[in-house]
């Protein structure tokens, strides 16, 4: 997958931030327990088909390319994490996350899930093709009419991507869910994010493929 843009130098800022936290990663045991591989004195792991090194001097991508402040940060958190036993075996929506609070975060999962209804629309071969790319497997819908895939976002997070297309009374309607052990891990601003950055890759994956 191609590298994806740089963010605003807010994004970095946070990023620096975070990065000094890192001194207190384990990148042994407790990174195992995560689903990173550990290395001499750091971790790797695998993110949006990109392998990134973890260590105390930060984040980097093993291609060697720039890579976005916010997936840096997003791993950051995530080996930094207290969360155990993942993923869980229900799936929850971003609005039943605890730290989701009615009226401040009015931005919901709908908004954040409209690139992919905008590049895919009654396109379900090219969505199917996106989801594939990264590492998406179809299974059975529950709601009727819908589509549904399974990914791994993280080796402990699940992510399910629903896909309605539209019809002569619906527009197209896409949303993105977490296993429920998800929140143990991460919290409602960096869940938000990953539901944010799965949504935009889907749509650069379709892309990619018309390349």
């Amino acid at each position: 997958m191609k590298t994806k843009a740089l963010q605003p130098v807010g994004y970095e800022k946070n990023y620096e931030l975070l990065r000094a936290r890192l001194s207190q990663a384990d990148f042994g045991q407790r990174a195992r327990e995560l689903g990173f591989v550990p290395v001499d004195h750091g971790s790797t792991i695998d993110f949006l088909g990109r392998g990134y090194l973890l260590d105390s001097q930060g984040v980097r991508a093993l291609d060697g390319q720039p890579s976005p402040a916010n997936d840096r940060a997003l791993l950051i958190h995530y080996i930094l994490s207290p969360g155990q036993a993942g993923p869980g075996d229900k799936f929850i929506t971003l609005w039943q996350t605890p730290g989701f609070i009615r009226g401040r975060h009015a931005v919901g999962a709908d908004f954040i899930c409209q690139p992919i209804t905008r590049a895919f629309g009654s396109d379900l071969p090219a969505l199917q093709k996106a989801c594939q790319a990264l590492g998406g497997q179809e299974i059975e819908s529950v709601l009727s009419g819908w589509r549904r895939w399974l990914f791994r976002a993280l080796p402990r997070i699940s992510l399910l991507v629903d896909y309605s297309p539209p019809d002569e009374e619906f527009p197209a309607e896409a949303r993105i869910l977490f296993d429920d052990l998800a929140p143990t891990y991460l919290g409602f601003e960096c869940l938000a994010f990953l539901i944010s950055i799965w949504a935009e890759a889907l749509a650069k994956a379709k892309e990619l493929n018309q390349s």
